[in-house]
């Protein structure tokens, strides 16, 4: 492994437990249920965006005069 990819890895590592350290300060109120609730429907939200997305691009018509 190269050194540049291994420090990167450790810099997005720390980052991840920082924002995650703040945001459990900031939202502790906050069910858990809730936030994966929210992440499961972004998810499906972002694959439903996909497949119309696709569908659109398989059934684009170009009308040339």
């Amino acid at each position: 492994m190269k050194t540049s990819t291994f420090l990167v890895s450790l810099l997005i590592i720390n980052s991840s437990f920082l924002a995650g350290h703040v945001s459990i300060q900031l939202f502790g109120s906050i069910n858990p249920f809730i936030l994966g609730g929210c992440e499961i429907l972004l998810g499906i939200l972002y694959y439903v965006n996909k497949i119309i997305r696709d569908v659109r691009n398989t059934f684009d018509v170009e009308v040339k005069l």
